[in-house]
């Protein structure tokens, strides 16, 4: 155990008299964290979309009363995009130059159309052909911001039409799809045909007075039946309801997914290699040579090692996190979690990296393979739960280490989950460990 604690302190002392290794350590890391948190959140910026506002008529449509100009429709899309306004000739230019991404164009007749209510109003858009995947994921964007126009104006339609029916069955003055005027209402109109009965009957014109009958019972049954346009009305204007509990403040799951994949991509790359150059470097030293002769046993060397990798993980996530903490919204909290977690997936990835370390003979080789073999499971742990990726994964330490960080930054209640994610790491760490040491047990020359 002294032996291995020397050597932990060689490797701390060999790091500290190399600044330019400890400047790659730190600023590698932080640097593919922001690179893969900006990969993973691409969808989040907002493309530039030049419009282009055919209809100069200046016109209004009433909704829900209040009236709405095509700025209006406009500023509601601009929620998924940013709009430069632009004649048709300048848009097509600047679509053409890179300078936007697509152009939407509001035909003439616009707001009149929706004033209609009967003609379906149709605004087009064009991307660019050369960028297709930024199209659809442009498409995509503006066709969920007009399904929730449209939803909002449904809703509004819906809250006059019910409007329309309480004047039909109460009467006053109406104002809908610009139209005005005054209803009699069937309350009205009961009572003016009661009347005539019985006004009828008081001058002896029974026979009279009987033929209202089958016009009181009209409007009778005509106002019994709109009296269920109103849930009727509610169901059509929303069939499902669909309830969101909303997570505790600060917890973003999409930023808390980009900051996990770059917290893992970072200290994975940095663990594995770190782990891997320094078991290597060893041979090359002769160091695993003297195993032989009892200086230092291949347990003390491989624990010494993962140890020191652990360490150097800790450091780099602390720093990393806390950059988030300081520097955006993300909660990140829960130190007391943190502090385990990034020992746990530094013993983990430092063990991976040791196994890779033991069976290459170089230290270019296995600097090569570690980096070769650590970038596409690291790809693999961001794919979803429940494929074949995430199955291969969990049997490295990428996969629990990516589903720690995510669930220390997105989970209201981490319960048993995060016990069990500490388990996983713990036991992979031992398992690669053991199969390290038997690599440098069977092989302990270059």
């Amino acid at each position: 155990m002294r032996d291995a604690r020397l050597l932990l302190g060689k490797d701390l002392r060999l790091l500290a008299r190399s600044p330019a290794l400890v400047l790659v350590l730190v600023v590698y890391p932080i640097l593919v964290a922001v690179i893969v948190a900006v990969a993973l959140q691409a969808e989040d910026r907002r493309p530039d979309v030049a419009l282009v506002n055919l209809d100069g008529s200046g016109r209004t449509v009433e909704v829900g009363g209040e009236r709405l100009s095509v700025d209006d429709y406009v500023h509601r899309l601009a929620d998924e995009v940013r709009v430069r306004d632009l004649d048709p000739a300048a848009a097509r230019d600047a679509l053409d130059a890179g300078r936007v991404s697509a152009v939407l164009t509001i035909p003439d007749g616009f707001i009149a159309d929706l004033r209609s209510g009967v003609r379906q109003p149709t605004i087009s858009l064009t991307t660019r052909a050369r960028s297709p995947i930024e199209g659809e994921a442009i498409q995509r964007r503006l066709e969920a911001a007009v399904f929730r126009v449209n939803q909002r104006l449904a809703g509004e339609y819906v809250d006059q039409v019910l409007r329309l029916v309480d004047l039909v069955i109460d009467g006053g003055r109406i104002t809908v799809f610009g139209l005005s005027g005054e209803a009699l209402g069937l309350v009205r109109s009961r009572e003016l045909v009661k009347r005539l009965q019985e006004d009828a009957a008081a001058a002896g014109q029974a026979d009279l007075a009987r033929e209202l009958d089958p016009l009181l019972t009209f409007i009778d049954l005509t106002a019994a039946n709109l009296g269920l346009a109103r849930p009727a009305a509610n169901a059509i204007r929303s069939p499902i309801e669909l309830a969101i509990d909303e997570g505790a403040p600060g917890r973003q799951p999409l930023s808390a997914f980009g900051f996990a994949g770059a917290l893992l991509v970072s200290l994975g790359l940095a663990g594995v290699l770190l782990s891997a150059a320094g078991l290597s470097a060893e041979r090359e030293d002769n160091a695993l040579v003297r195993l032989r002769r009892g200086l230092v046993s291949p347990g003390a060397l491989i624990a010494e090692k993962v140890v020191f990798t652990a360490i150097a993980c800790a450091v780099i996530g602390a720093i990393l996190l806390a950059g988030v903490a300081a520097f955006t919204s993300l909660a990140v909290g829960r130190w007391g979690y943190w502090a385990p977690a990034l020992a746990l997936a530094g013993l983990a990835f430092g063990a991976f990296g040791v196994l890779v370390g033991a069976i290459a003979r170089e230290t270019r080789t296995a600097l090569l393979a570690a980096l070769m073999i650590a970038l596409p499971l690291l790809a693999l742990a961001l794919l979803p739960e429940g494929s074949l990726a995430a199955a291969v994964a969990a049997v490295v330490p990428f996969g629990p280490a990516f589903d720690l960080f995510q669930a220390l930054l997105v989970e209201p209640d981490l319960s048993a989950g995060v016990a069990r994610s500490f388990g996983h790491l713990a036991l992979l760490a031992a398992a690669f460990a053991g199969a390290a040491g038997l690599a440098v047990a069977r092989r302990p020359a270059a």
